[in-house]
């Protein structure tokens, strides 16, 4: 199992929704979960600084070439114009093989 994690500032929130309706569809195909969404979260150490964010995502995709394949895709480089507007995004995959 692979994780990956979203680290996003919205910067338009109407924009946001609309990506965020639409992202699901896009996984299907890679067998990707949306497993957990946070609003607020709360940065309690920035090292990096990376700064506060406004939501934080929790996917899952069973191999690390499920989500290499689904962030490649077709479908989901449709969304990355509306993304790129809805607003900043740090994606970060994590193997634990």
């Amino acid at each position: 199992m692979v994780r990956m994690i979203a680290l996003i500032r919205v910067r338009n929130a109407s924009d946001y929704a609309l990506y965020r309706a639409r992202v699901p569809e896009t996984l299907k195909p890679f067998d990707g979960e949306l497993r957990f969404r946070a609003e607020a979260p709360i940065t309690l150490d920035d090292e990096n600084g990376l700064g506060d964010f406004s939501q934080i995502a929790l996917f899952w995709f069973p191999s690390k070439e499920a989500m290499v394949g689904w962030y490649e895709s077709d479908a989901y480089h449709d969304l990355l114009e509306l993304r790129a507007s809805a607003g900043a995004f740090t994606i970060i995959g994590v193997d634990p093989d």
